[in-house]
Parts: C-alpha cells; structure tokens; sequence
C-alpha cells in the first residue's frame, strides 16, 4: 500500500500560538500517525485533536453591582406620645436594652397639675349638675301648679257660661211678663203698681245678664292665663332639662379631662416594647421633646440581619424578590450567599437611590454596620439575555469577520464533529467577542481549527476556565 505523504507544516491560528506548542504538536501527530501508518484503510479518516470552549451568557448584563451595610430587618423609633421636658434617659448608643425597661422619662410636674386642675372642674361640673337638677324639680312643679289654675279657671268659664244662660232665660220670662201685662194696662185690667214691678223685675234680669256676660268673659280670660302658664312652666322645665343635660355634658368633659391626663402621666414613663440594641440617642435630659419625637433608635435582636443595598433606578427595574446574591464581607472575609427579600417601592427622597434587603446566609459572624459588597444575580435581565441569544466567545474562535457577520467552528450535538457556523457579529469585549445565533453552553472550537473543515471528525479536549 503507497502511504500518505506526511502533511506540510502550517502556522497555527492566534489562539492556538497564544496557548503553546504542545497543543499543535498533538495535532501534528495525529494528522502523521492518520497518514503514515499502514494499519489503516485507504481514505478513512482519523478524528483531529481540537480544544474548545463553551459559549457563554453575557454575566455583565444580569449582575448588578452594589455596596450596603448589615442592618436588623426591624428598627424601631421610641418616642413619647406626650410632650415636655426629659427627665432621664437611660441608655445610650450600644447598649443592650431588655424588653419593658424604662428607657426615658418625662418630668411629671406639668402633667400632675394639669391632673389637679381637670379634677376640680370634674367637682364643679357635678356640682352644676346638682343645681340644673333642682332647678328641673322647681320646673315640674310650676307645670302642676299651672296646671291646677287651669282647671280651676276652666271650672269657672263653666260655672259663668250656665249663669249667663239662666240670666238669659230669666231676662226672657221678664220680658214676656212685662209685655202682657202691659197689654192688660191699657184695658184696665192690670194695675200700674202691678206694671211697674213687671219692669222692675225686667230691668234687674237686664242687668244679670250683662253681670253673667262679663263673669264668664273674666273666666275665659282666666282659662287662656292658666293656659299661658302652663306653656310657660313647660318652657321652663325644657330649659332646666337643657340645664341638666349641659351640666351632665361639663360632668363629662371634666371627666375626659381627668383620664387624659391619667393617660399623660401613665405615658411620661418611655417603656421598649423590643429587646435591642440603641443605635441612634437623638435626645439629652433637660431637652423639651415634642410627641412623636424619636428619642432612641433600637435594633430588635430578634429580627434577622439583612443588607441594605441602595441601587439606581435603572438597576432596581432590573431586580425582583427572590432573586440571589452574592455577598462578600470584607470585616470576615468571606462570601456568603443571599437572597433578595425587599425591593424598595419609591426612592429615598435624600439620595434618589432604591433600597434593595437581602437576606443572607450563615450570618452569625456578622455584626450591626458591617459593610458588604453584592453582585444581585438579576433573572429579569437573565430572562432578557435568553430571548436575545447573545452569548461570548473567546476571538481565537473566530475564523474571520465580514461586517457584521463572523464564522467559527461548533461542536454538534454528537460531540464527535463540528460544522462551519455563521453568527451576528454584534461587538468585542475584552478578549471575547459578543455574537448571536449560538445557544449559551454551545462547544467552539478554539484551537486545531486549521486543520478540520465542516462536518470533520473531531476529537474533543475541554479547554480549562
């Protein structure tokens, strides 16, 4: 069998130069030991030695860089929910602070007088009450006398209506008797002496009738009076009854007055509702603190760590709950794994930064103010970087760049050939290129590239990161 003439020299590509000649010498025998040796049949061909590199996702597009400090996840402003002037506080920054210790007072003396003064008015307003009451027994009992007169007077309209009615009917009997013997008179059969005693009789029962017109006007005069009076017995007792229900209402008011300044004087005492340690002390004895005011910052100890990171707005729209981190500590010197547990909803007013929490693990090294540097592994920006397809490969890959279009050899699915690949050639960064139209983990060949074509035999060594 005529062998195979050995293959000419050929300069190796960049990449392969720049990692040594032991590589290229693997090569070389490889394609002498396929050519020269007589144990092999004519035009099979021996796989080519080749290293390759896997493609990889663009890590400066879903890593976002941010520095922060170790905080507890709770911190709590303690203030006095009254004002006046502090007494004593009784911790400083750094101290541990047990759950329910007085932490601040406030002087009392204000707060008792104002005790002292409440509970007077308290008295006075019941003894306001007392006097609206008796003055609304004297009211119900003008109402009954009042209208007692009205009974009476009504009794009496009645008694002068039936005498008006007798004198009328007397006044008539006068009259008719008058009249017929009048009559009589002028035939003669009735005396004058007779006649005059007719209009004697007539004349009296005359005036009895205006006497009982004018008795029974009086009476009525009398009933509208009582009626008058009872109106106004009823209008007072309304008034008495006002009276009581404003004084009941002063009572009241006095009484609020005295458990507000109860209330005053149970908060003049500052208690931690947290046990923690005092972060802030914002406030010294012999200061006027106005309520709400914060005296101390605390840390509740039970309260897990977490880093506070503030990060701009273009990175915050990149960054999601539940997102990890990594977290190197430079006061330990370690890296700690993180997760994201709190995305800030609006920016810090003072700095326009977000704050960003994550939580970390093995905190137990860590103290309150640590400073720590993360890199927050973004999956939106990671989603992103799928939908584009654009990975890095190392530029010893590239077998040539035409505009915005470049070639290299990948590795197939069969790990046991490679093809001739055309990619979008978008920019370089660094000592890699920046492509589209790979997968992220795809095989490229970076070195034994001169000497395969498309579809080659290969044989593959893994390139070390």
């Amino acid at each position: 069998m005529k062998s195979l003439p050995c293959p000419p020299k050929q300069p190796l590509e960049r990449g392969a130069q720049r990692r040594g000649q032991i590589l290229a010498a693997f090569i070389i025998v490889s394609f002498i030991a396929a050519g020269c040796s007589d144990g092999r049949k004519s035009g099979q061909a021996e796989p080519v030695l080749v290293e390759i590199k896997r493609a990889e996702a663009v890590a400066s597009q879903d890593e976002i860089l941010a520095t922060g400090s170790f905080r507890r996840e709770k911190e709590v402003d303690l203030s006095f929910r009254i004002g006046g002037v502090l007494r004593e506080i009784n911790y400083r920054e750094g101290q541990l602070i047990e759950k329910g210790s007085v932490v601040a007072s406030i002087d009392p003396t204000q707060v008792e007088a104002q005790i002292v003064q409440a509970q007077a008015q308290a008295m006075q307003a019941s003894a306001g009450i007392g006097q609206a009451v008796e003055q609304a027994r004297a009211a119900t009992s003008s109402i009954a006398s009042a209208r007692a007169g009205q009974a009476q007077a009504e009794a009496n309209a009645g008694r002068a209506a039936a005498a008006l009615a007798q004198a009328r009917a007397d006044l008539a009997n006068a009259q008719r008797d008058y009249e017929r013997d009048a009559a009589l008179a002028q035939k003669g059969y009735v005396s004058e002496a007779r006649l005059d005693t007719r209009k004697t009789r007539m004349d009296v029962a005359e005036a009895s009738l205006r006497s009982a017109e004018a008795g029974l006007n009086a009476a009525r005069q009398a009933a509208l009076a009582a009626n008058a009076g009872i109106n106004q017995a009823e209008a007072g007792a309304g008034a008495a009854q006002a009276g009581v229900q404003a004084a009941s209402g002063r009572a009241r008011a006095a009484q609020a007055v005295v458990a507000a300044a109860a209330f005053d004087r149970r908060w003049a005492r500052l208690i931690s509702p947290i046990r923690g340690i005092v972060l802030t002390r914002s406030a010294e004895p012999g200061e006027i603190a106005a309520p709400g005011q914060s005296i101390l910052v605390v840390a509740d100890e039970e309260s897990p760590l977490i880093l506070r990171t503030p990060v701009s707005d273009k990175d915050v729209a990149r960054i999601q709950v539940g997102d990890g981190a990594d977290v190197y500590v430079s006061a330990i010197g370690r890296n700690l794994k993180g997760v994201v547990t709190r995305v800030a909803q609006r920016a810090d007013p003072r700095t326009g930064a977000f704050d960003i929490d994550i939580a970390v693990d093995n905190a137990g090294e860590i103290k309150t103010g640590f400073f720590a540097d993360a890199r927050i592994r973004s999956k939106t920006a990671s989603s992103q970087q799928a939908r584009t397809n654009e990975v890095l490969v190392p530029t010893e890959a590239l077998i040539g760049v035409n505009g915005n279009k470049a070639t290299l050899f990948v590795l197939n699915s069969d790990q046991k050939t490679v093809r001739l690949a055309t990619v979008d050639f978008i920019r370089l960064q660094g000592n890699q290129a920046l492509v589209r139209g790979i997968p992220i983990g795809t095989g490229v060949v970076t070195s034994g590239g001169a000497y395969v074509a498309n579809k080659a035999l290969v044989k593959v060594v893994e390139a070390r990161p």
